[in-house]
């Protein structure tokens, strides 16, 4: 657990804005290492239900030994819940914004969230995409404004995002890359705003290539999955793309040398379309629809494997450092 006195930024209250997925994983995390959380939506309903899936997190973390014996139950304890934004704010040291992904909602929630919230307060957004530059202008201290993007389930995948705006300050941009490892995050930080950040950028280009074979006839969805899990994922939960150039080329000069006139070749037969066309649409969810796991198993219980599947992998990493 967090020693939350020595965490360097005071921070003890955490309000999370917004309870849907992403939100849920926020709690999740936060009230786990020990921190005081407000979770904050539209009505009781949403939240109720929330609180709900928040203690099905806490209880699988506990359950793999993420957690100690009993610290699901007191983690859970430590979330109370409003549907005002301005009383889950009005005590809090950071806030993770979570509400939908549009620039109108965003701007909506920023421009409350920077009048009400303490001037300490540091306001983070989960966007998934958009620029805080353009947010930040809604408030009155742009500089504590900054982007921290999770992976989904937030609860597990370590990663976050970290995106400053034009106005962010550099000591915010800081102090949260510091806060967010000393909770079990890995964090990278952009030194400059782009779409979709590092993660989805990277992911777009791989949807597009995968929608693009099935739209060709080239390999089903089924068989696109098997190649990337058996292929390129196996690598991938230990070497990223410049690791695996570097090995591939016996040294990151070589693979130029040896590769470049290679990817040419690849890269002029790829597709460069930004709207996915109905046709190749219509193919991949029949695709998925036809895939065996989709065809028998239960969307909650495909969710479920593959979250005891992330817990093995984390816990091989743990292992071997």
């Amino acid at each position: 657990m967090v020693d939350r006195e020595m965490d360097g930024m005071g921070i003890k209250k955490v309000a999370c804005i917004g309870a849907g997925l992403i939100g849920q994983g926020w709690a999740t995390v936060f009230s786990s290492k020990g921190y005081e959380v407000i979770l904050q939506d539209l009505t009781d309903a949403i939240l109720s239900r929330s609180l709900k899936k928040i203690g099905s997190n806490l209880l699988f973390l506990e359950a793999n030994r993420f957690l100690r014996k009993g610290e699901a139950r007191a983690s859970l304890k430590r979330i109370k819940t409003s549907t005002s934004i301005a009383e889950a704010v009005r005590d809090a040291d950071y806030v993770q914004e979570s509400v939908l992904d549009n620039y109108a909602e965003k701007e909506k929630v920023f421009r409350e969230m920077d009048a009400e919230a303490p001037d300490r307060a540091i306001l983070a957004s989960s966007s998934s995409g958009l620029m805080m530059t353009r947010i930040q202008k809604v408030t009155k201290k742009p500089g504590r404004c900054l982007l921290v993007h999770p992976c989904l389930p937030v609860h597990l995948i370590p990663l976050v995002e970290i995106v400053g705006g034009r106005e962010t300050s550099s000591e915010t941009v800081g102090a949260v890359y510091e806060w967010m490892r000393g909770l079990g995050k890995v964090p990278v930080i952009l030194n400059q705003e782009v779409p979709g950040y590092i993660v989805n950028r990277l992911t777009a280009a791989l949807v597009r290539e995968a929608i693009d074979l099935v739209d060709k006839g080239i390999a089903t969805p089924g068989d696109i999955d098997k190649a990337f899990c058996f292929g390129i994922g196996l690598r991938d939960p230990v070497i990223g793309p410049f690791l695996r150039m570097h090995l591939a080329g016996n040294g990151i000069e070589q693979f130029f040398k040896n590769y470049s006139e290679s990817y040419r070749y690849r890269w002029e037969t790829m597709e460069t379309w930004t709207s996915i066309p109905d046709s190749a649409s219509e193919k991949v969810i029949e695709g998925v629809r036809e895939m065996e796991i989709v065809r028998t198993k239960a969307f909650e219980e495909i969710v479920s494997w593959r979250d005891q599947m992330l817990v093995k992998i984390l816990k091989l990493i743990e292992r071997t450092g």
